[in-house]
């Protein structure tokens, strides 16, 4: 059985519809992984009490990101293709469109609370958030300056555009944050330029690899055997690794980002081939939904549990939590599709560039 297919015209992550079911596979547990993150830290945060759940956030913070970006990259492949109307608006536009809408949302939201300080909050959040990331939302902001990145990477420009995304990451790395449980570099104030400079090599790596992860692709789906051991050789390095502090090195950052990125792509042709948790392709479908919109019912039902004590034991909480999170993004795209409201998930042809052979 061979899982690998046409490619599709998503270009990140956070878009349905690939024709690849391993991507699919990989973009739902991606996203999974986020949610978990945020969930986990959060509770830990709210409640002061940390559960077992933590570890498998800290296994996971050394691919978690890069991977999210390499099947970005990897996706990214027809963007040289496309013309300059059709780029802007589909890799542009596109992304545009739903940060500034849910940022929005997300911001008047948080500002209930407020009262008669909401409107001057909402106002203060719109303009900062124009600048600096908001929050979860920063992925939504910096993937676009990944595609046009690498779009500009063509002919002469290939190898200086590589190496100062290698610079950059070896300086954003050399600042971590974030602790055991989140890639993040503190090289500068700017949420954006921190991540820019933190994973864009991995974007690339994944634009320019896509032929070499094709290849481990197929090996994958014709050998059991070698793949199995493929992972297991990487589960034993990656948590040696891990252990001895070595995933935060500079340079091995990439290295170990990189080869979890690839190990992801290899448990999820083996997902595929093995038929089961269709589920997870169905979130990858999906990811765009979830990453939008899973901060709302993380934090209600986070709050729910710290205002009632119905349940308090944190892998408990986080749990339901990570469950609903995922669960009701899920709901209100499907609730939306076709009514009057389906521009919080659909960007409506108002929001949109005319250039030739654009489908509706």
């Amino acid at each position: 059985m061979t899982v690998l297919s046409t490619p599709s015209k998503a270009s990140d992550p956070a878009s349905a519809g690939s024709l690849l079911p391993w991507v699919d596979t990989a973009k739902g547990i991606c996203i999974l992984l986020v949610v978990l993150m945020h969930t986990v830290l959060g509770i830990e945060k709210e409640f002061g009490q940390s559960g077992y759940l933590r570890e498998v956030v800290a296994w996971t913070k050394p691919f978690r990101i890069p991977d999210f970006f390499m099947l970005s990259g990897f996706l990214a492949a027809g963007i040289g293709k496309l013309g300059w109307r059709e780029f802007i608006d589909r890799k542009i536009l596109h992304y545009a469109y739903f940060y500034l809408l849910w940022l929005a949302i997300i911001i008047v939201l948080k500002s209930l609370p407020a009262g008669s300080g909401a409107p001057a909050q909402i106002i203060a959040g719109l303009t900062s958030g124009l600048v600096e990331p908001f929050s979860t939302l920063w992925f939504i902001y910096v993937l676009p300056l990944f595609i046009l990145g690498a779009r500009l990477a063509r002919g002469w420009a290939i190898f200086p555009i590589i190496f100062a995304a290698l610079i950059l990451h070896f300086a954003a790395s050399a600042y971590p944050a974030g602790g055991s449980f989140a890639m993040v570099s503190q090289l500068t104030s700017s949420t954006a330029i921190n991540s820019f400079t933190l994973f864009f090599i991995f974007f690339l790596a994944g634009y320019f690899g896509r032929q070499l992860i094709e290849k481990l692709v197929q090996l994958t789906d014709r050998s059991l055997i070698v793949s199995s051991v493929i992972l297991a050789g990487w589960a034993g390095a990656h948590s040696a690794a891990l252990h001895a502090g070595i995933t935060v090195i500079p340079g091995f950052t990439l290295i170990f980002g990189i080869a979890g990125g690839l190990a992801v792509a290899v448990l999820a042709v083996l997902i595929v081939r093995a038929g089961w948790l269709g589920w997870l392709a169905y979130c990858g479908r999906h990811s765009l939904a979830i990453y939008l919109t899973f901060v709302i019912p993380m934090a209600v039902t986070r709050e729910i549990f710290a205002a009632t004590g119905l349940l308090k034991q944190p892998d408990l909480v986080a749990a339901v939590t990570f469950a609903a999170a995922i669960l009701l993004p899920l709901l209100l795209e499907r609730v939306t599709a076709g009514q009057t409201i389906q521009f919080l998930f659909k960007r409506p042809l108002w929001a949109r560039l005319p250039y030739p052979g654009r489908t509706q």
